[in-house]
């Protein structure tokens, strides 16, 4: 989700040796360079706990452009990509 000042994502990846922070920190660069871009120096890692859920977490991000006041309804926020599950 893409929000005016963050982007909001959530990503599952495969094992790995690779860090995360590598990964994303790879990712913003590219992201940066492609796009001519300019990003926060780091990032926020939240790791889904056991009591935590996918949905839930989506829920939550998907309601973000509500919280923030800049639109009414989740679903009217049109900077949104939900991929299809493997």
């Amino acid at each position: 989700m893409l929000m005016p000042d963050h982007v909001h994502l959530l990503l599952s990846f495969a094992e790995t040796e690779k860090r995360i922070q590598a990964i994303v920190s790879k990712w913003k660069e590219w992201i940066a360079k492609t796009l001519k871009i300019e990003w926060q120096r780091d990032f926020f890692e939240h790791r889904l706990r056991k009591e935590e859920s996918l949905r839930e977490k989506a829920d939550y991000i998907l309601a973000n452009p509500v919280r923030a006041g800049l639109i009414e309804k989740a679903e009217d926020w049109p900077y949104v990509f939900i991929a299809e599950p493997w």
